[in-house]
């Protein structure tokens, strides 16, 4: 082109550019909303110079500058392909004056501590609700073991209390026995365990809690297993309540303890637990005693004892056997070879049975422990029953509240020492002791006593090789799973205290013999001792 039609031509262009002084080249980088018009775009002309830099022949394009614009444009049109788009938010500065951003409108969270213990939980919740924080179960929430029983707790407090354990990482052990909860404050309570996996012991003795407290207790057991003692007595619980326990038993294998004594089960509460232990292996506690199961319940449950294989312990004391039920115990005690602990007090057990009774015991080699106390036993049917014992692996017979004559009483202290088994009579024998025991040896002997149900099963699982010994650690560990509710230390300076630093005869202390086995165990260290400083 030559040099005066190019400068015409420059000169035009720049005429045209000075219609608006204000006007500047649209932004490359932003999106060109008006696609339509590059239809009209004369494409023969690639573009010139000017003064050396290139100038475009295609007509100037307005797009908005702020893309927020044209993605409200398409919202408003309904269009459904519109893509997303980071919204610009203004951001004051240091100096007072606003920003741009692209940054997400995102709040950043504040960091606090977890509250492990649920204390800071329950004081809003008890501000909330207008109630004064309970301070015995504030001083306890960092505790393994927690008791609120009798503490006229209700269904109010029970609800803030439950609310804040929801989020509590220390209690293991829970009891709000005697509380008058009732069945509002149960239905919290199964809430709770849906969220906390701590828990794995509960007691709920004397609550009022009725069978729709206990049905959503056992719909959250039916699936959170996690809770592996359980103890509902007391309650005024009925067979309906027995069916839905028996329905949470056909699918729960956590729950090894079930306390359900001082209700008011039948024969049918009797059979549907019963039947749902028969598929059942995982539970090897069940207390059952003091309710009102006569011999058709009692026939069920016998006949369970000769199928089931987890069952340790079994109380059903102070229920009515009759003959149906005992004839059916009898017979299970022939084949069972788990249980350990058998619990018939008060049962009525006719003494027709003690000669088969006898026999059967004579073969069972894995029961340790029989309590036939406050039976209707003449001499002639206590005489029959040992007789038939010809041989014996029991530890404990309890005869308790059966009136025995002297010459009878010989002869049973000459079957004691024959078998190396202890045996309970009551008023008239009784375990009697040599010398007086130390404090610790009497808690210690006072703990044995009152829970050998659950310490013998434990001792003997433990006892491996049947020496009837375990090591001290062992044998504080079986106390601590049995409830001795001690911290580590104070069960330390107990078992210091007992110079039990050897193997520990479990058979011997089961028996009630601490003061001769510390006595024992003192000669057996000082023995070591002397050795010791001769070599």
């Amino acid at each position: 082109m030559p040099d005066v039609q190019q400068d015409s031509f420059l000169t035009e262009l720049k005429d045209e550019g000075a219609e608006d002084e204000n006007q500047t080249f649209p932004d490359t980088t932003t999106l060109n909303s008006s696609a339509g018009n590059h239809d009209n775009v004369n494409n023969n002309s690639a573009g010139n110079l000017d003064n050396g830099n290139f100038v475009s022949n295609k007509p100037e394009v307005q797009v908005p500058r702020n893309l927020s614009v044209l993605y409200e444009d398409l919202e408003q049109e309904g269009d459904e392909t519109a893509f997303p788009v980071h919204r610009h938010r203004r951001i004051p500065s240091e100096t007072g004056s606003e920003y741009d951003t692209d940054l997400e409108d995102l709040e950043s969270p504040i960091k606090t501590e977890y509250d492990s213990s649920g204390i800071e939980n329950y004081l809003k919740i008890c501000e909330d609700m207008n109630m004064r924080p309970v301070s015995h179960f504030m001083r306890q929430t960092k505790n393994p073991s927690l008791s609120l029983r009798y503490q006229s707790l209700g269904c109010k407090k029970t609800v803030a209390i439950t609310q804040a354990l929801a989020s509590n990482t220390h209690v293991e052990c829970l009891d709000l026995s005697d509380n008058d909860i009732g069945c509002d404050g149960m239905v919290s309570i199964a809430n709770m365990l849906t969220e906390n996996y701590f828990i794995t012991e509960l007691s709920l003795e004397d609550n009022k809690i009725g069978l729709r407290g206990v049905a959503n207790l056992c719909d959250v057991l039916s699936e959170h297993s996690y809770v592996k003692h359980l103890n509902l007595s007391g309650n005024g619980l009925k067979d309906p309540t027995a069916v839905v326990l028996g329905e949470m038993l056909k699918v729960n294998y956590t729950l090894t303890c079930l306390i359900v004594k001082q209700n008011q089960f039948s024969c049918n509460g009797a059979k549907a637990i019963a039947a749902a232990l028969l598929s059942n292996d995982s539970l090897t506690e069940l207390d059952i005693s003091w309710n009102k199961i006569r011999s058709k319940g009692s026939e069920a449950l016998g006949k369970m004892v000769g199928s089931n294989t987890g069952l340790i312990s079994l109380n059903v004391s102070f229920n009515g056997l009759d003959a149906l039920g005992a004839a059916a115990f009898v017979k299970s005690i022939k084949t069972n070879t788990q249980l350990v602990n058998l619990d018939l007090i008060n049962t009525r057990i006719p003494g027709a049975e003690c000669k088969e009774l006898g026999k059967a015991l004579a073969g069972n080699t894995t029961l340790k422990i029989i309590k036939l106390g406050n039976n209707p036993f003449k001499e002639s049917d206590i005489e029959i029953l040992f007789h038939g014992m010809t041989t014996c692996s029991l530890y404990i017979i309890g005869l308790e509240d059966i009136p025995l004559s002297k010459g009878l009483y010989e002869r049973l202290q000459e079957f004691e020492k024959e078998q190396g088994v202890v045996i309970h009579y009551g008023k008239s024998g009784g375990n009697q002791r040599s010398r007086p025991m130390t404090s610790s040896a009497l808690r210690l002997d006072e703990f044995i006593t009152t829970n050998l149900s659950k310490l013998a099963p434990l001792i003997l699982a433990k006892d491996k090789d049947k020496t009837g010994q375990l090591t001290v650690t062992d044998f504080k560990e079986c106390l601590q799973e049995a409830g001795l509710r001690l911290r580590q230390n104070e069960l330390n300076r107990l078992v210091d205290k007992l110079n039990l630093t050897d193997r520990v005869p479990c058979k011997e202390i089961l028996m009630g013999k601490i003061p001769t086995v510390l006595e024992r165990m003192r000669n057996s260290a000082k023995r070591r001792t002397l050795n010791t400083e001769s070599s």
